[in-house]
């Protein structure tokens, strides 16, 4: 097998920046387990939803929101809807379309979740990253997210450029 010419540095760039990921996101899943009852997509959703203008997202735009493929949507909102955490309704102006909605299982799940998930935030990461270092890191996510060939979750990467203080309202997509 040829590998592909990076050198060593990158290739531990890479596996840092992964590592990195899959302890935090580990961690947290952990806690909130533990704590809550509820895995760290269960929270992607219910924090997604809950950031809805409506309280409300139709399942393809909190799917592509995620960066999740529909299948995978649609299986995890059943799961969360058997145990109250959401419900999907009809969409009234065009009944293809599902709205997914937080039950309120899942309003309580995730006001129970938001300190466990803001504790671990800050001891694992904002405590770690000085504020000037954190700048940088968000710039170096943008730029990496802005060249990945997904299209997906691209208003939550513009969202996020623009909570993050580096771009401004309206940058283009």
């Amino acid at each position: 097998m040829t590998t592909p010419a990076l050198e060593p540095r990158d290739w531990a760039l890479w596996r840092a920046l992964a590592l990195m990921g899959r302890r935090l996101v580990a961690g947290l899943e952990q806690r909130l387990q533990a704590e809550v009852g509820i895995s760290v997509p269960d929270l992607d959703i219910l924090m997604a939803l809950d950031a809805a203008p409506d309280g409300r997202l139709r399942a393809g735009s909190l799917g592509e929101m995620l960066g999740w493929e529909k299948s995978r949507i649609s299986h995890h909102v059943s799961r969360m809807e058997a145990r109250g955490l959401v419900k999907r309704v009809t969409c009234v102006e065009d009944h293809r379309g599902t709205w997914v909605e937080m039950d309120d299982a899942g309003r309580g799940a995730l006001a129970d979740a938001l300190p466990v998930f803001a504790a671990h935030l800050k001891h694992g990461l904002v405590d770690v990253v000085p504020e000037d270092e954190a700048e940088v890191v968000g710039r170096v996510a943008l730029r990496v997210l802005d060249a990945s060939p997904a299209t997906s979750c691209q208003a939550e990467i513009d969202r996020l450029g623009v909570e993050l203080g580096l771009r401004a309202a309206g940058y283009p997509s």
